[in-house]
């Protein structure tokens, strides 16, 4: 039987989730019965490298998409994206082909693609249902639910020593940075004054923070970089914040892989996304705050309670196992593009 020839596709292929997600799709796709290309429309980035050891042939900057889709003879064309409309990233159709799967990556809409997009993927069930409370289900398309998935070749079972250190990662952008995360540490240490901290990605307003609260020596920062593995093994707790909440938070799910036990603020304003809280599970897997002061007292808890500290751990793992593990959420993805494949349109 022939293959079904895949091209995923976003903007540029750099260090965020997205082209995580599209990284780790990539390499537990059946090669038996899939083919599979990525594309960056417009730029390249470290996961290129990453995408051909795993043996992918890498697209960066084609001429023109249409001819490309058409030379590579693609059947499924999977576009990762903000969802609102951008020229040149949808490709034409001729009589129903290719096949087009829209990762939906902040639940906007584009109404001009709308109409060709024969199945919406989201990274959450808060991504999904704020989707469709917004703009309803079109007739004929699908609305699914698949998480970012999770490595776990990546993220081996190793020993801890507890060393009081809690940190976060993440690219260097202002809107996944909350200031909970800094403004909390001179309460930490105050209560724990071993506590070590560690972030990975600040950003220039971050690091402004940190030298106006005086405490800029204190912190250990680092630049962001592909492999993240090694950063999650010097943590004994994960803190999470972004300014305008999380779609899904590839970061969490890391964090919960590596049986870290979370604290992260949740964003229920209007027009912010919640995700975070879908995530990691308040008093379950961590600590989901609803206020900014109320972070550096979970922090603390964590830090001084070890029971708690290895339960929120355990039960996070466990999570992640079950929901972000790889080749379930492949297996999930392979099903989908055989369904649509199989749907006349």
């Amino acid at each position: 039987m022939a293959k079904i020839r895949v091209l995923q596709v976003c903007n540029q292929l750099g260090i965020g989730g997205t082209e995580k997600t599209i990284q780790v799709f990539s390499k537990y796709l059946d090669r038996s019965r899939f083919e599979v290309f990525v594309c960056g429309l417009r730029a390249g980035g470290p996961r290129v490298q990453e995408l051909e050891r795993l043996g992918i042939p890498v697209i960066v900057q084609p001429c023109e998409l249409n001819t490309l889709i058409e030379e590579l003879k693609i059947d499924v064309y999977h576009i990762y994206r903000a969802g609102e409309h951008e020229p040149g990233t949808l490709p034409r159709k001729r009589q129903g082909w290719p096949k087009i799967v829209e990762t939906n990556v902040f639940d906007a809409i584009d109404p001009v693609g709308t109409p060709v997009i024969d199945a919406h993927v989201f990274f959450s069930r808060w991504c999904r249902d704020d989707y469709l409370g917004k703009y309803g289900r079109f007739h004929g398309k699908r609305y699914e639910v698949l998480y970012g998935p999770i490595d776990f070749d990546e993220f081996p079972s190793t020993s801890r020593e507890f060393s009081w250190t809690i940190g976060r990662c993440s690219r260097p952008d202002d809107q996944k940075w909350h200031t909970a995360c800094v403004d909390m540490l001179p309460k930490v240490w105050r209560k724990a004054p071993q506590m070590r901290c560690r972030f990975r990605g600040a950003t220039l307003r971050i690091k402004a923070r940190l030298q106006a609260l005086g405490i800029a020596d204190r912190v250990e920062l680092s630049e962001p970089t592909v492999g993240i593995a090694d950063f999650y093994r010097g943590l004994d707790v994960y803190t999470h914040g972004a300014r305008i909440g999380e779609g899904y938070g590839i970061v969490l799910a890391e964090a919960m892989a590596s049986r870290l036990p979370v604290v992260t603020v949740a964003t229920p304003q209007r027009k912010k996304c919640n995700a975070q809280a879908e995530v990691v599970e308040h008093n379950l897997t961590g600590f989901v705050v609803r206020y900014a002061w109320q972070y550096a007292d979970a922090v603390i808890e964590l830090l001084k309670n070890p029971t708690l500290r290895e339960q929120f751990g355990e039960r996070g793992y466990e999570k992640a196992r079950d929901q972000f593990e790889a080749s379930k959420l492949t297996r999930k993805l392979e099903a989908l593009y055989t369904d649509v494949m199989g749907h006349s349109g």
